[in-house]
């Protein structure tokens, strides 16, 4: 069967088939039921919006990236970083100390395939890098009726139980039937399912029946994966890259339940950007910051909204801005994090409110300083913006400013120094070009290890 065109279109766009070139791929497409059934998956968990038009289909997205494969249209949403950089990024942002990312794979990227298939690529390579190890054995408990006995006998049971040939008997078996090893199949079949390569679904399929043939099925859930994840110990630790690719994958991917028969099953894999941008900060945040200054992430507070009259019995409202800055215990600054391109997207009325909420929340020094971080890809310029909230019925005042990071520069080493809060009594430093010949102040360069 012929696979349907492919459609390579930006984060942050909307294309129609007004749209001149990407547009034709639209004009006159229409949903399957089997189509409608997936975006009903989608919606709520993803930043994607089909319109189906007269002339065709409309499609917009938001700070998601990922692919979509329809009846007729596989679309694949690039992002505005360069896609070895994003590698790099989602490694570091999760703490993926091993993963690699290799030449290869930005070139076969580039051959409209989109993520999912490296962060693919990536778990088959970590769990066969597990596999040449050795699969991690466990002890696991069994109590089974054995002709030769074993452990501990069961001596209540033989009581009840005579004139049997077996006896009843307690023991730990040494076996690599467990939940790690489950997971990491189940992990393995669910990439199967959501690759665009069929090389790469092939490999994966085989891959979990080579390794984990004879262990179990068991339904992958969030709540297994991250139990796995926080029960990791001294000897299952190389395990954790690929239950991250695994946790990754199974949170961004949906399969289609209908499929024509010998076409390629329905599926969808997304990755919301502003999750993996907020990662990013809040680890680099932490590792590059004066030595007095002290980051707090996510920092929830339910003092600021109080009800004098709650006749429903709701919940206590909470704000919860992104970082919290604080110079010996002194808040000094609040930021929020938003992936957005705001040479194109200026800050919306409903962020600002956010922001002046969050500045006022917090005892500061006037005028109280607020951060809005957005990324700036390759060549990007800062465009400086600041915004004063002061109004003359009260004595507070919020300075609102936006700040670039530089994220492509961070990731390859062409910026060895950035920091979003300004020198007292200066201006804010500019990122700093660092030496072409010293790429190993990247820090996708140190946190792959060099590789």
């Amino acid at each position: 069967m012929t696979p349907p065109p492919v459609l390579q279109i930006r984060e942050w766009s909307t294309t129609t088939p007004d749209t001149p070139g990407a547009g034709a791929l639209l004009r006159g497409l229409r949903l399957t039921e089997a189509d409608r059934e997936l975006l009903a998956e989608l919606e709520g968990r993803a930043s994607l919006r089909f319109t189906e038009l007269r002339s065709g289909l409309s499609i917009s997205v938001g700070p998601h990236i990922g692919t979509v494969s329809l009846s007729g249209l596989r679309l694949v949403i690039m992002p505005k970083i360069r896609i070895d950089n994003l590698m790099r990024m989602v490694a570091y942002a999760f703490d993926l100390s091993d993963l690699l990312v290799t030449a290869t794979r930005t070139t076969y990227t580039a051959a409209d395939h989109g993520l999912i298939d490296l962060l693919g690529l990536s778990l088959l390579r970590s769990v066969e890098r597990i596999a040449r190890g050795g699969l991690l054995p466990n002890y696991q408990a069994r109590n089974e009726d054995l002709a030769t006995p074993r452990g501990r006998l069961d001596m209540r049971h033989i009581a009840t139980h005579p004139r049997r040939a077996t006896l009843r008997c307690t023991y730990d078996d040494l076996t690599v039937d467990h939940e790690l090893n489950q997971l990491l199949a189940s992990g393995l079949r669910l990439a199967a399912a959501v690759m665009q390569s069929v090389d790469i679904r092939l490999d994966l399929a085989r891959a979990a029946d080579r390794f984990f043939g004879d262990l179990p099925r068991t339904p992958l859930d969030a709540e297994r994966l991250r139990a796995a994840l926080e029960g990791l110990d001294r000897r299952s630790s190389h395990y954790r890259t690929a239950l991250t690719l695994i946790a990754l994958i199974h949170h961004g991917a949906r399969l289609g339940e209908h499929a024509e028969a010998g076409a390629m099953p329905l599926s969808s894999f997304t990755l919301n950007m502003n999750m993996v941008f907020e990662r990013f900060l809040g680890r680099y945040l932490a590792e590059n910051g004066p030595d007095d200054i002290r980051i707090s992430a996510q920092d929830v507070r339910s003092d600021v909204f109080s009800y004098l009259e709650n006749a429903g019995g709701w919940n206590q409202p909470t704000i919860r801005p992104d970082f919290v800055f604080r110079q010996r215990r002194r808040v000094i600054a609040v930021a929020d994090a938003k992936y957005k391109n705001r040479h194109e997207h200026p800050p919306s009325s409903a962020e600002l409110y956010q922001l002046t909420a969050y500045g006022l929340a917090y005892a500061m020094p006037e005028p109280r300083e607020v951060l809005l971080l957005h990324p700036l890809a390759s060549g990007e310029l800062e465009r400086a913006t600041t915004l004063l909230f002061a109004p003359s019925a009260a004595n507070q005042q919020v300075r609102i400013r936006l700040v670039g990071v530089p994220v492509d520069g961070l990731l390859d080493g062409t910026v060895a120094r950035w920091w979003p809060l300004a020198p007292p009594r200066a201006a804010a430093a500019p990122p700093v070009p660092a030496p072409r010949t010293a790429p190993s102040t990247s820090l996708g360069h140190q946190q792959l290890g060099g590789r």
